[in-house]
């Protein structure tokens, strides 16, 4: 056998096995991190505990089942249908942005509770991290960052490329908001500082670095009847479970506001993106704009979610996020090719542009304090003073963390 024939052969199984071979290396290493590293974070210690009461102001316990799991399991049945169907629109590339997101979910998700662990809820004495619901609702929050960035990269990239994305990305995010919550006292009850804001311009920045001529004028860039369906399935399970999103770790008073802000905002949202597609269609509404731009209400109020907004509040912050969020997918998205940025799903419009609008709500929310109620925010491990901060000093840490 020739050389070249060998090389070829060699050349062909490194393409057609490594990356499984490679998923079976992350995965092993996993499980020797989570058999040295990580345990269950029981609510029942020897003790014992008591029972909480769901209508107090004070957080519950992390490991507080019936407390979290019912908004986990709606945030969870979000990252895997809703993202996963919203990203079936383009009609060559529906079964790949299904099954890879479910991929990329499953993967993130693992690696996600392992670096949070690490970076968030190390113990020091038993030298291992809790699993517990509340872990499992910030790994799902760390999945919707990558999946929001993969939004942007969609149909640009292989399972591979995804995989290795996830695997940096993660870590980013994961201090990213390790500093913002515990230096800056950044409050974010939907995260959608730390969340919506990094996922989508840390995926610009993966499809401006992944950027090729012949991807942005792809003649594949196009939707069918029935993909656009299946897209429309995504954003009504999105929209269903927005609140949840937000409110997965509020309590008390601040989870009934969250719920209610966010049901209020992503219904204005929905009402000005039809508006603002008619005005702009010249009386016809688009189907990109009622599939994403719907949602970015949930986006834009999820920094404030649990505070005291007021209805009216929600409401414009909704209204003014379908509105700019419409309007960035009619005219920003072929601005941004021209600078080489391919926003496949357009998370600029969708969750970049109404995630800013989200954070600039909390810096003025927080020169009101009767209404931000910043001080609820600053738990045990806000190493940053925040409660000798001032109002402007708090307003300022806040552009700090969306910074």
């Amino acid at each position: 056998m020739a050389l070249e024939d060998i090389r070829e052969m060699a050349t062909q199984w490194t393409r057609q096995y490594m990356f499984p071979i490679g998923l079976v290396v992350f995965q092993c290493a996993f499980i020797i991190l989570y058999a040295f590293h990580a345990d269950y974070g029981l609510a029942v210690e020897a003790n014992g505990t008591a029972a909480y009461d769901v209508s107090s102001n004070v957080a519950p316990p992390r490991s507080n089942v019936e407390f979290y799991y019912s908004m986990f399991q709606d945030v969870h049945v979000m990252m895997f249908i809703g993202f996963g169907f919203l990203m079936t629109f383009l009609r060559r590339y529906s079964f790949s942005s299904v099954s890879f997101n479910f991929l990329v979910a499953a993967f993130v998700l693992e690696w996600a509770m392992l670096i949070r662990g690490y970076v968030f809820d190390w113990d020091d004495v038993k030298n291992k991290f809790p699993v517990d619901v509340t872990s499992l609702l910030h790994a799902d929050f760390v999945c919707a960052a990558i999946l929001i960035s993969f939004g942007a990269v969609l149909g640009k990239t292989n399972p591979a490329q995804l995989v290795v994305l996830a695997l940096i990305e993660v870590v980013i995010q994961v201090w990213n908001e390790y500093i913002g919550v515990t230096y800056f006292c950044t409050y974010d009850a939907g995260e959608s500082i730390f969340v919506h804001i990094f996922g989508a311009y840390f995926g610009l920045a993966a499809s401006y670095a992944l950027q090729r001529k012949r991807t942005v004028e792809s003649e594949k860039e196009s939707s069918s009847y029935a993909s656009d369906i299946f897209s429309m399935i995504g954003t009504l399970f999105l929209f269903c479970f927005w609140p949840s999103f937000n409110a997965g770790t509020a309590f008390g008073d601040g989870r009934l506001r969250a719920i209610t802000n966010t049901y209020i905002s992503i219904s204005a949202s929905v009402i000005l993106t039809f508006v603002v597609s008619a005005l702009v269609g010249k009386g016809k509404e688009e189907i990109i704009h009622i599939q994403n731009a719907t949602l970015a209400g949930g986006v834009a109020v999820g920094a404030v979610a649990d505070k005291d907004i007021g209805l009216f509040g929600a409401m414009i912050i909704g209204s003014v996020a379908g509105t700019i969020s419409t309007l960035g997918y009619k005219y920003l998205l072929e601005l941004l090719k021209r600078i080489n940025i391919h926003d496949t799903c357009g998370v600029h419009n969708l969750h970049g542009m109404p995630g800013v609008l989200s954070a600039i709500a909390s810096i003025v929310l927080t020169s009101i304090p009767s209404r931000s109620l910043y001080h609820e925010n600053l738990t045990p491990k806000c190493l940053g003073g925040g409660l000798n901060r001032s109002v402007g000093m708090q307003a300022a840490y806040q552009i700090a963390g969306v910074a």
